[in-house]
């Protein structure tokens, strides 16, 4: 694994560079600069890509049995996620925290995330719930594949303002765990969201490693 603290501060530079280019008004010139000192970083991190294959948890699969959770913070399981990965650039990343029963979060999404005017992109929206529901699933040691995902979106979900968001395990039923989530702007319902996680057996979780290894 490369340093944590370099990676996640190179991270955080370049998901800042994203957020300045989708924005940006620049002239021509500094434009042109940028992709030149861009394509010139690109060439020197090309020949120390990892090949494959890739997991959220981290960038190597790990040798030997399948390792236990040790945290209940998502960002530490996960750090490779593309929602709340401080080592994947095109994270927001939002920060969840477990509070009682439930996972929280309060995050201000940025212009990369936009969809309708002034709004957060449905899809953006459906891939954070599906991690909000998750996670919280993994951290109650039901977590699974995630079998189904129905997401209503109640009213537009501001780009630059805090939305709130929260999930709970509603039942489960067999290896079937059903969780249910919302998200809010102040005292507005923009979205709500249940998906249906289904746990796997312990042999399809060490046969997919194994695969990894192979």
């Amino acid at each position: 694994e490369p340093d944590a603290r370099a990676l996640e501060d190179a991270v955080a530079q370049v998901r800042e560079l994203i957020a300045h280019l989708r924005k940006t008004t620049a002239d021509e010139a500094l434009l042109e600069q940028v992709a030149a000192e861009v394509a010139s970083l690109n060439r020197q991190l090309a020949p120390a890509d990892h090949p494959g294959p890739y997991m959220q948890g981290g960038l190597f699969v790990p040798e030997g049995p399948r390792p236990l959770r040790t945290t209940d913070v998502p960002a530490e399981f996960f750090p490779y996620s593309p929602i709340i990965g401080p080592r994947n650039p095109i994270a927001p990343p939002v920060e969840f925290h477990l509070e009682g029963e439930e996972l929280t979060a309060l995050h201000v999404f940025d212009a990369p995330y936009n969809g309708p005017p002034t709004s957060v992109h449905g899809g953006v929206i459906a891939l954070v719930f599906d991690e909000l529901l998750g996670s919280l699933g993994a951290i109650r040691d039901v977590g699974g594949f995630t079998g189904t995902l129905k997401v209503v979106y109640r009213s537009l979900t501001p780009i630059g303002k805090p939305i709130r968001m929260r999930s709970w395990i509603d039942r489960k039923e067999g290896v079937k765990v059903f969780i249910q989530g919302t998200m809010h702007h102040e005292d507005r319902l923009c979205a709500e969201a249940e998906g249906i996680f289904i746990q796997p057996k312990a042999s399809v979780l060490e046969d997919a490693l194994a695969r990894g290894r192979g």
